[in-house]
């Protein structure tokens, strides 16, 4: 019993590694160039809609914030090189703080993102990357 809940972390910790190493490649394979300015406000506003994931609904910005500390301690390498983000709405009459982390390159990483998390108990679905930044 023992050896398959290991396997299962490690099977997890060794999918979050590839990811994250994914994300990073792309990150650093993009060569920066020179913008005018109507194209840096064109990426402005592609930035605002960088795909992200929500980890959750809190009724207070702080709650937000304990959960990322928490969620930081428990999973660093999970969470690595992830911002943070709450966003405000309307849920059933009742004002909520969603709890956004991002950015990723694509939704595609965002949703095997999701599925990783889903595993270690963490409720995720994908959304924008936009909100407050915590």
């Amino acid at each position: 019993m023992h050896f398959s809940i290991f396997s299962k972390y490690l099977l997890i910790a060794i999918s979050l590694t590839v990811l994250t190493a994914c994300m990073m490649s792309q990150e650093h394979s993009q060569p920066e160039q020179p913008f005018t300015n109507s194209q840096s406000a064109a990426i402005a506003a592609t930035k605002a809609v960088e795909p992200g994931v929500q980890l959750g609904l809190y009724l207070t910005p702080t709650k937000v914030s304990h959960r990322v500390l928490e969620l930081k301690r428990d999973y660093p390498d999970v969470l690595h090189g992830l911002d943070f983000r709450f966003k405000k709405r309307e849920h059933k009459g009742v004002t909520v703080y969603g709890l956004r982390a991002g950015p990723f390159t694509n939704y595609t990483q965002a949703t095997a993102f999701c599925e990783i998390v889903k595993k270690l108990g963490q409720t995720c679905v994908t959304a924008p990357f936009v909100g407050q930044v915590l």
